[in-house]
């Protein structure tokens, strides 16, 4: 038994220039992640009215 894909979206960190996915959060109401290089959080709400876009850019 798998277990299904985990959702995510695609980040690019303009404050390092590297990109990274990061992942729904445990209450299924945003996603959340870091720069893997210098730690800057992120986070991106899900609601009414959002958008189908998959990849981000991070300032």
């Amino acid at each position: 038994m798998t277990n299904p894909p985990k959702k995510f979206i695609g980040v690019m960190f303009e404050c390092c220039k590297v990109y990274r996915r990061i992942y729904i959060n445990k209450e299924n109401n945003a996603y959340e992640g870091n720069c893997p290089r210098c730690r800057k959080k992120v986070k991106a709400i899900i609601g009414e009215g959002g958008t189908d876009n998959r990849f981000f850019n991070a300032r």
